[in-house]
């Protein structure tokens, strides 16, 4: 058995103790093999490991018989090779850096055993890598102890597929409710936590900032895990510009001109970007995204520099929104 495949063996064992009825076809998208591959390796867990696998037909997934089975997990998975290490390390550090609340002390425990966990012949030196690499990010928004008590809240609730009630505050509207979400996942964007669930008011899936969640409580009763075809972070999130999604999918075609083009040009900014070349050095990008208040304001970065070519709401939006400013200023200036 080699190194690869004891580290798929153990994250299956992983997703069949969290409860998530993985299948042959989750497992091989999540894992990035073929299923061909996983079935082998369901295989040796059967077989090799004797864990207790059977077949739920309708959760359409895998579960342990026995909740208490412990795999028989070989030593030499416990240590990390040199890249691993390195991996590990950048990797605690940059989520340091944006303050995962509630995990920071477990991330200091983690990095003092890293060098348990290398072989004696490796070594990496933790208090110079701060030296060599660092990580910026926004500050993060809103009280980092609340922010810290709703994150372990949800944490508990998504593992366990368990409702939560939320009274929650929308910026947009100024206003408070009371919602009933089935929470399937949590995302970091732009110096704030947020969380995509099913909301049962809306019946749909919706995005709620966690700063925003002025209570929150998570109930006895629980939902059916996700399926790809239900919610896939992916999807959901690549849909939109970067959170919000509108109602509507629109073409939005934005000429750059030569000095703002030299910045955006070699970027991918949207995974639906398409990008044509003009003679004067500027730069055509086009997007597909659901709704276009957030493309928007990231446009207006860019001033004069970038001109919206569709659609044509958009476009007027982008104008009336310059002639506010230049009346901002012209009233200021006078």
């Amino acid at each position: 058995m080699n190194r690869a495949q004891l580290h798929r063996l153990v994250r299956i064992v992983a997703e069949l103790r969290a409860n998530r009825y993985p299948n042959a076809r989750t497992l091989a998208e999540s894992l990035e093999v073929t299923t061909r591959t996983v079935h082998r390796d369901l295989d040796v867990l059967r077989d090799d490991w004797h864990a207790p696998l059977e077949f739920d037909r309708r959760r359409n997934g895998y579960y342990l018989t026995d909740p208490s089975w412990e795999p028989p997990v070989k030593a030499g998975l416990s240590r990390l090779g040199a890249g691993e290490a390195l991996a590990l390390a950048f990797g605690l550090q940059a989520l340091e850096a944006v303050r995962a609340h509630g995990l920071e002390e477990a991330f200091q425990a983690l990095l003092a055993r890293l060098p348990e966990l290398l072989p004696e012949q490796v070594t990496v030196d933790l208090s110079s890598l701060a030296h060599r690499v660092s990580f910026f990010f926004e500050p993060t928004r809103g009280d980092p102890e609340a922010v810290g008590e709703r994150l372990a809240a949800l944490r508990e609730a998504i593992e366990g597929c368990r409702v939560v009630r939320l009274r929650y505050y929308t910026a947009s509207r100024d206003e408070e409710t009371t919602r009933l979400v089935e929470p399937y996942h949590l995302r970091y964007y732009d110096g704030a936590w947020y969380m995509a669930g099913y909301c049962r008011w809306r019946k749909d899936v919706r995005t709620f900032a966690v700063d925003r969640i002025r209570d929150i409580q998570v109930l006895d009763e629980t939902f059916p895990p996700p399926g790809p075809d239900r919610f896939s972070p992916e999807v959901y999130f690549g849909e939109a510009w970067r959170l919000q999604r509108g109602a509507e999918r629109q073409k939005v075609v934005v000429r750059f001109r030569p000095p703002q083009a030299r910045y955006v040009r070699g970027r991918t900014w949207h995974p639906s970007q398409e990008s044509q070349e003009e003679p004067d050095g500027s730069l055509v990008l086009t997007f597909r995204v659901l709704g276009t208040d957030e493309i928007m304001r990231w446009l207006l970065q860019f001033g004069a520099g970038a001109e919206v070519l569709e659609p044509a709401s958009l476009r007027q939006a982008m104008a009336a929104e310059a002639e506010a400013i230049a009346r901002l200023y012209q009233t200021a200036g006078g």
